[in-house]
């Protein structure tokens, strides 16, 4: 006998049931990370060989391999040089020893069960308003089973998923069903792991962290006002019964991954290197807090999720079907503004009476869902008379006649057979408005549907407040994104910047891959890959820009001005030159190699064999930037290139400029000089004439009389135009070795300085 799938009866398979959310949260351990928790391993890398032994030498996790690998190689390449360098490792409470691969197999199927004790009411603070939903059922305990398990990746790195699992489907264990309470449930899933729509009070954080710019993580044991994290208590179930304390969330995550790393590095440590320690306490280092956007001060583990729901109507609510043709109808037949009108007078009522509450807070109490399940608005309207059918031009005849049954009411909408006179509060209206609406349903569970799905989308809480664009523009996928696509029809998928997420009618692949990860293997590889790409992304990111920072402020620093350069030659010393440009060009080249060795060489360029996978993949990679970031950081190590190669020219060119500066400073110093000497040769030559002049006048012999008087006049007048001359020129002379003689008064203080600092102590 075999279930559904073809799985053997009672061998502790688990068959997949349409209504049943299924969520992968997966935190990831950058490669430094996990070699630092191995003692002497700081700053090498784990190689996937090493993961590859670890695995083979453990039953559980061979068995995982076997189970899930072929599904995962059948959808993508994994070979590099050869080889697979990805490895899925088992997670679990207890270190069982088994003797073969069936037993491994039974062990690894095994779920753990939870219940999630949820609170009366949710309340969240979105655009300036804070909101309270309280729909019955909300504190009803969900039953939730986990699955755990590791994937190695191939820069070292390692992931670790939780798969998450809840029957919401409305039969037999769950019969909450599709109410508001159970769509408030899915919606606060997604919350832990993302609560935007929450924010922390900046007095809460400077009692915690002593700073108001302070910061506080998910982990923490003081209540944060965020209800998620707050108020969703875990506990674990043994034969359906509580066991253990509960916890809130987070610090329950954080039990179970520091348990598995424990159990997981025990077994790491050997493979890389015989008697190898483990670091005192490391797993409680590895998960890296990083900061949350949307909530200021708040900090989560790196982590994304997944959320697969197998559910038949809500994939049929986004991906529809013309009710007449049975071909794919557009989105926008199925939600029409004038359904949803309603839903936005009703919330902009409450939001101006909410400052009638002392707490001021809107209260989405229980009458507020009373209307919105029972929409009595729809069966007043019937008994007054507003609605009338009458086939179209271009149908068969109908008889004209005044709807008054909800369920003939639904036939004509969906025919385009319905004209409304009135508007649902008895007002005529100005002319008759005709519904051609294929989705309309008693008390508009459709409504109701479609603004959840909306939300869920885009990870909103406060999804009863969406108008019709809002809600078409979330129910628009990622895939299928064309109409030859969407007649396929296996399945939807959509993705905000943290999660991926995945509708499906029914799921070959997610019935195998259930028992063991919780998830469709296929939906996974996507998810795990797009993962360690951004976070890859994200640490080359900062390590590149640091490096960047670091050569732009020695390359501007060192950026040598016409005055440096002029006294480092007049000093004859050398300037860095062409010596620094080559230590700047090593130092970009050396950006970009890390570029390769620590982004390209480990990044997943989309491996995937079939268009499915291969569009989904590129989808994720542009909606969370991981390409955006690599082109980003590619173009600045270029720009960096470029700025400092035209440095060189320009100091090149400056220091051209300079030296010739230079030597026509030296060529006027010995001009001057030779000057000089020439003026001191003309000085001694007027000393010989003024004696000259002076024997001829003492001497009246030697020439005629007044000769002497004029040979003096003469000399007295020309010596007096050289010592001007002399003096100017001597002037320009001590101008041009000023900086000469500053450089070495400047370096005779220093060589004073450093023999007094040299002197033995006490001397």
């Amino acid at each position: 006998m075999t279930t559904k799938g073809g799985k053997a009866a009672g061998q502790g398979y688990e068959t997949t049931r349409p209504g049943t959310i299924y969520w992968t949260l997966s935190l990831y351990i950058d490669a430094d990370k996990v070699a630092a928790a191995l003692k002497g391993e700081a700053g090498k890398r784990v190689e996937p060989d090493v993961f590859s032994r670890v695995q083979r030498a453990h039953l559980p996790s061979l068995a995982l391999r076997n189970a899930i690998d072929p599904l995962m190689n059948d959808i993508a390449d994994r070979e590099t040089q050869g080889r697979v360098q990805e490895f899925l490792l088992a997670a679990g409470d207890e270190d069982a020893v088994v003797a073969d691969m069936n037993a491994a197999a039974a062990l690894i199927r095994r779920h753990k069960d939870l219940v999630f004790r949820m609170p009366e009411s949710v309340s969240w603070t979105t655009e300036g308003v804070k909101v309270r939903a309280s729909p019955p059922g909300l504190a009803d305990d969900r039953q939730v089973r986990l699955r755990r398990y590791w994937l190695s990746h191939n820069n070292g790195a390692l992931s670790y998923h939780l798969a998450f699992s809840h029957y919401y489907g409305g039969e037999g264990e769950a019969p909450q069903g599709y109410t508001p309470a159970t769509y408030y449930f899915l919606s606060m899933l997604q919350k832990l792991a993302a609560p935007k729509e929450y924010a922390l009070d900046p007095g809460l954080l400077e009692r915690l962290t002593g700073k108001p710019d302070g910061y506080v993580d998910v982990f923490c044991d003081t209540p944060l006002n965020i209800d998620p994290l707050d108020k969703i208590m875990v506990q674990s179930l043994a034969d359906g019964q509580p066991v253990g304390e509960e916890r809130r969330f987070w610090p329950f995550v954080k039990e179970m991954f520091e348990g598995d790393a424990l159990r997981l590095f025990g077994k790491l440590a050997p493979a890389v290197k015989p008697g190898l320690a483990l670091d005192a306490g490391f797993e409680t280092r590895l998960l890296e807090l990083t900061p949350f956007m949307e909530v200021p001060g708040l900090k989560v583990p790196k982590s994304r999720f997944m959320f697969m729901l197998h559910d038949e109507r809500f994939f049929d609510r986004l991906m529809p079907l013309d009710v007449e043709t049975g071909e794919t109808a557009p989105r926008k037949r199925m939600v029409q503004q004038g359904c949803y009108d309603p839903y936005q007078k009703r919330v902009r009522a409450l939001i101006e009476s909410a400052g009638d509450h002392e707490d001021g807070v809107v209260h989405l109490d229980p009458d507020y869902w009373k209307w919105v399940c029972g929409r009595a608005d729809y069966d007043k309207a019937l008994a007054a008379g507003a609605f009338v059918r009458e086939a179209p031009n271009g149908k068969a005849a109908v008889r004209k006649t005044v709807l008054n049954d909800p369920d003939e009411l639904v036939a004509a909408m969906r025919a385009g057979e319905c004209v409304q006179n009135h508007d649902l509060e008895g007002e005529a209206l100005a002319s008759p408005l005709r519904h051609d609406l294929p989705a309309f349903e008693k008390r508009r569970a459709d409504c109701l549907d479609y603004l959840f799905l909306a939300g869920f989308n885009q990870n909103i809480i406060d999804f009863m407040n969406q108008d019709t664009s809002e809600i078409l523009d979330s129910i628009d996928p990622i895939y299928p994104d064309s109409s030859d696509q969407s007649d396929e029809r296996f399945f939807v998928r959509y993705a905000n910047h943290r999660a991926m997420i995945t509708y499906v009618p029914a799921s070959r692949s997610l019935e195998i891959g259930n028992d063991y990860i919780g998830a469709c293997p296929y939906a996974f590889l996507i998810h795990a890959l797009a993962l360690h790409n951004e976070f890859l992304a994200r640490t080359h990111e900062e390590k590149s820009m640091l490096r960047i920072d670091r050569i732009e402020a020695w390359v501007q620093e060192r950026e040598p001005t016409q005055t440096q350069a002029m006294i480092a030659l007049q000093a004859r010393e050398v300037i860095e030159g062409d010596d620094f440009f080559d230590k700047a060009q090593m130092a970009i080249n050396q950006a970009k190699l890390a570029e390769f060795s620590e982004y390209d060489r480990f990044r997943y360029t989309n491996p995937f064999r079939y268009d499915t996978e291969r569009d989904v993949f590129e989808s994720l990679e542009q909606l969370r930037g991981i390409s955006r970031k690599k082109e980003a950081l590619t173009l600045a190590i270029a720009s960096l290139e470029d700025h400092a190669s035209d440095l060189q020219r320009r100091g090149q060119k400056k220091a051209d400029k300079d030296q010739k500066a230079i030597d026509d400073a030296a060529a006027r110093r010995g001009t001057w000089l030779n000057f000089l000497l020439g003026m001191t040769g003309i000085f001694g030559a007027g000393q010989m004439f003024y004696w000259i002049g002076e024997k001829v006048t003492e001497d009246k012999r030697l020439a005629p009389v007044g000769f002497g008087e004029m040979i003096l006049s003469a000399t007295e007048f020309t010596m007096t135009l050289a010592l001007i001359v002399f003096v100017v020129m001597l002037g320009k002379v001590v101008r041009d070795a000023t900086p000469q003689i500053l450089i070495w008064w400047r370096e005779r203080k220093e060589r004073e300085r450093k023999e007094r600092e040299d002197q033995p102590p006490g001397r």
